[in-house]
């Protein structure tokens, strides 16, 4: 069993962001490792909350799924949610920094939370949210993880080692969504990094293979692909497991 409860938390501007939180049932003692999720373009959404629940009730670790975008705002349709995700995305050494680092310390604050102990993942835009978290190197960070995601740097950012922090990426190899130009570029800034990074292409997967439901949510290019699904979450859970010893 877990505890589910929605979280509100703020940023530093006093904006009012609502995750939802899930924590070990009390057979697990002391403090855990916490693990933050960062969902698609449509904000939280059930998918992520069944993942946030198997991670508590299956591996015993607190884990809480992110809010980026605000109390109340969630999308049904990908040219709304481009309308906020383009503003932030343009400015991630600013305001989409400063959304990620109090999501974060939104974990952090929670009492049964181990804070030398953490991990992100993300789906798709929560994949490049996921990743910006290593790059931006916040304290505690032992393991990011995408699935599926948008993969670019931050440009003009300097290219500084992200030491002691393990990136796993699962990309589908028919991605439309992501280019081999993005590719081949993360694969050049993790190498200039020295980073500690697993790049999976699942064969026969398209974008958003981890979603059941993808196909009702763009006209194209995507797809659930069962065997990725299973295959990544695999990887993740056992990545959490070596990084969190």
């Amino acid at each position: 069993m877990s505890i589910h409860e929605t979280l509100e938390y703020k940023d530093i501007d006093g904006n009012v962001y609502s995750g939802e939180l899930y924590t070990p049932s009390s057979k697990y003692s002391g403090t855990r490792p916490g693990v933050l999720i960062f969902p698609a373009f449509r904000g939280v959404t059930q998918l992520e909350m069944e993942r946030a629940k198997e991670i508590a009730e299956e591996c015993g670790y607190v884990a809480l799924v992110a809010d980026v975008y605000g109390k109340g705002i969630r999308f049904t349709d990908i040219p709304t949610a481009v309308t906020v995700i383009r503003p932030l995305t343009s400015d991630r050494n600013g305001k989409f920094k400063s959304r990620l680092e109090c999501s974060l310390n939104a974990l952090k604050a929670v009492p049964s939370v181990d804070k030398t102990k953490l991990a992100a993942f993300g789906f798709c835009f929560g994949g490049l949210c996921s990743l910006d978290v290593a790059r931006h190197r916040f304290d505690g960070i032992r393991a990011v993880i995408s699935f599926h995601g948008t993969l670019s740097p931050i440009e003009g950012n300097s290219l500084d080692f992200l030491d002691g922090i393990s990136i796993q990426v699962h990309h589908g190899d028919l991605d439309e969504h992501v280019t081999k130009a993005s590719v081949d570029a993360f694969h050049e800034e993790m190498r200039a990094r020295n980073a500690d990074f697993v790049f999976v292409s699942h064969g026969k997967a398209m974008h958003s293979f981890t979603d059941p439901n993808s196909a009702n949510i763009a006209p194209s290019g995507v797809g659930y692909n069962e065997k990725a699904d299973k295959r990544s979450w695999k990887s993740a859970l056992d990545l959490f497991e070596k990084v969190f010893v």
